[in-house]
C-alpha cells in the first residue's frame, strides 16, 4: 500500500475537491503509461468522441486531444476545471465542463467515457453502485467504460482504507458493475510512473454497458 498523503484524498464532496485544487499539490497528477493508450487502440481507437470523466487538471484529456481523440472533459469542481482550462493551450479541441455525472443523463450519449481515478474516490458499495449506473446512464446502452481505479490484490490491502483511494478486491469491483456492466477486458499495471507516488497498482478495465 502506498502511504495515504502520496495519493489523491476519497472524497465525493466538490467543495473538498475545490479546496484540495486550491491548496494542495496535485502530485498524483500525470500523463498516464502505456497501458491505457493500448486498451484505448484495441477496444475504442480515435477518432472516437470521449468523456473523461472527473478530469481535474485536464492533464489525461490533452493527452487523449494529442492521440486524436475528440474530447470532452468534465469535473464537478468549478476550481479543477478552472485550473484545467489555464493549462491549456489555445486552439486545444478539448472541451471543458463543469458537470457532475451522477446527476441526469446527457441528451447525447458518449460512446466512451473514461473515469481515471475516480470510481476508488467511492468508499463504500452503495456510491461504486451509485457511479457504476451513471456510467452507464452517460455512455448509453452498448456505450464503453474505461475504468482506471486503485486495485487491492489481496484481501491486506482491501481491508487497509485509512487514506487515498478506496482499494478494491476484483470480486468487488465487478460485484459493483455488474448490474449494468459486461467487462470486456481488464489489466493490473501501475497508475502511473513516479516512485513513491503513484508507481501502485491500478484495474485497468474496459466494460460495455448492457444497461
Amino acid at each position: 500500500m502506498p502511504p495515504g498523503k502520496a495519493v489523491p484524498p476519497r472524497s465525493l464532496n466538490a467543495a473538498e475537491w475545490d479546496h484540495t485544487y486550491e491548496s494542495v499539490a496535485a502530485r498524483w497528477d500525470e500523463e498516464p503509461p502505456p497501458v491505457l493508450g493500448d486498451l484505448l487502440a484495441a477496444h475504442a481507437p480515435p477518432p472516437a468522441r470521449v468523456l473523461d470523466v472527473g478530469c481535474g487538471l485536464g492533464t489525461t484529456a490533452r493527452w487523449l486531444a494529442a492521440r486524436g481523440y475528440a474530447v470532452t472533459a468534465c469535473d464537478f469542481s468549478p476550481r479543477a476545471i478552472e485550473e484545467a482550462r489555464r493549462r491549456t493551450p489555445d486552439g486545444s479541441p478539448v472541451r471543458y465542463e463543469v458537470r457532475d455525472v451522477t446527476g441526469p443523463a446527457p441528451p447525447d450519449p458518449f460512446p466512451v467515457v473514461l473515469d481515471r481515478g475516480v470510481l476508488h474516490t467511492c468508499p463504500t458499495d452503495r456510491e461504486r453502485r451509485r457511479f457504476a449506473a451513471a456510467m452507464a446512464r452517460t455512455c448509453g446502452p452498448g456505450g464503453l467504460w474505461v475504468h482506471v481505479g486503485a486495485a487491492a490484490l489481496g484481501e491486506e490491502d482491501a481491508l487497509d482504507q485509512s487514506g487515498g483511494p478506496s482499494w478494491t478486491t476484483e470480486e468487488t469491483f465487478r460485484t459493483a458493475v455488474a448490474p449494468w456492466f459486461t467487462v470486456l477486458d481488464l489489466r493490473i499495471a501501475d497508475f502511473g510512473g513516479q516512485p513513491g507516488v503513484t508507481d501502485w497498482p491500478a484495474r485497468y478495465a474496459v466494460l460495455r454497458s448492457e444497461a
